[in-house]
């Protein structure tokens, strides 16, 4: 994979089979920590409903596939949530950490204070690419998951 060809952009009404695909392909592990009780794909599949608010979705494209995911909630808070997921077989190629800093530019583009996130106590891959893109772990968020947050200074 080249990570120069991933293309990023936001969600469109034309995406929901990408998006169907994207979530069907997930293995067990990143069911567990990403989508349990399919969470994250019910909300992803309620932007086709017209039920975003305070929400904004991006899609990684590679050859028309899509392999990365991103989005930010709360967005009317001075530091909002972060979800993000990298298809199985493109984990470990560096696209996470490439989604990580779309993340931080719009959040600095939006004048947002940081970026708050949590993540499984077993997620250990993306613990690493949390604490490589300078986010601070804060302790145990009261969902029992790891609570990590990225202050933008200055």
């Amino acid at each position: 994979m080249d990570l120069n060809a991933v293309q990023i952009r936001n969600f469109q009404m034309e995406d929901r089979k990408l998006v169907e695909e994207f979530f069907n392909q997930m293995g067990g592990e990143t069911r567990a920590f990403f989508n349990r009780e399919s969470g994250n794909e019910n909300n992803a599949l309620g932007f086709f409903e017209g039920k975003d608010k305070d929400v904004i979705r991006f899609m990684a494209l590679d050859k028309g596939r899509m392999v990365g995911y991103l989005f930010l909630w709360e967005l009317d808070n001075k530091v909002p949530w972060l979800g993000i997921a990298v298809a199985d077989d493109y984990k470990g190629l560096h696209l996470g950490r490439k989604l990580m800093n779309i993340a931080k530019e719009y959040a600095l583009s939006q004048a947002k204070g940081g970026i708050l996130l949590t993540t499984h106590l077993a997620n250990y891959r993306g613990q690493a690419l949390y604490e490589r893109s300078g986010f601070e772990r804060m302790g145990i968020h009261t969902s029992g998951e790891i609570l990590y947050m990225f202050r933008f200074h200055g």
